[in-house]
């Protein structure tokens, strides 16, 4: 647990998804809480959006975090898109609604800021996370397939989301208004 005395902010990141929902807690370079939610697909795009609602405000309420990161969704013409912008938009008013700080960032600047690469890979962001000091979570990072037209297995990629939940925390604690 980290020094509840050091002037470092509590940020909750989160990196929203239609499925599964990245989150990490941080604090400075402590690593409080992460995991990874899966949202069940009900009948309506209201269902993900409760389930997803739900998670964030009880990671608030747990945590108490003064900086809400939420990784912007990729702008693109489907309607998984669409239903990934409108979670991301509804995790930011209810943050905004308790008062905490929400910043969003796009995924090509977490990356920069983290890794240094705006064009690396997930499992760049997971290894480059591992080596600036949470080897603890080395164990989650998966194997780098044989070849990269097989692509990394679904289960495999399961614990990606919270890597990129940590890296997008990471990435706001660099950013100051």
């Amino acid at each position: 647990m980290a020094n509840q005395t050091t002037h470092e902010p509590t940020i909750l990141g989160i990196d929203p998804g239609t499925r599964f929902m990245g989150f990490a807690v941080v604090q400075g370079k402590s690593l409080l809480d992460y995991g990874v939610h899966t949202l069940r697909n009900g009948r309506r795009p209201y269902d993900l959006l409760g389930q997803a609602r739900t998670h964030l405000l009880e990671s608030i309420r747990g945590r108490q975090p003064s900086i809400v990161a939420i990784e912007e969704p990729l702008l693109l013409p489907s309607r998984r898109a669409a239903l990934v912008s409108a979670i991301a938009q509804e995790l930011r008013e209810r943050a905004r609604e308790l008062g905490v700080r929400v910043v969003e960032l796009s995924p090509r600047r977490v990356r920069e800021m983290v890794v240094r690469n705006p064009h690396a890979t997930k499992i760049d962001v997971a290894e480059a996370i591992v080596r600036q000091g949470f080897s603890e979570l080395a164990a989650l990072v998966p194997k780098r397939p044989a070849r990269a037209a097989l692509g990394i297995a679904e289960r495999d990629r399961y614990w990606l989301h919270a890597f990129d939940a940590l890296a997008i925390a990471l990435a706001a604690g660099g950013v100051r208004e």
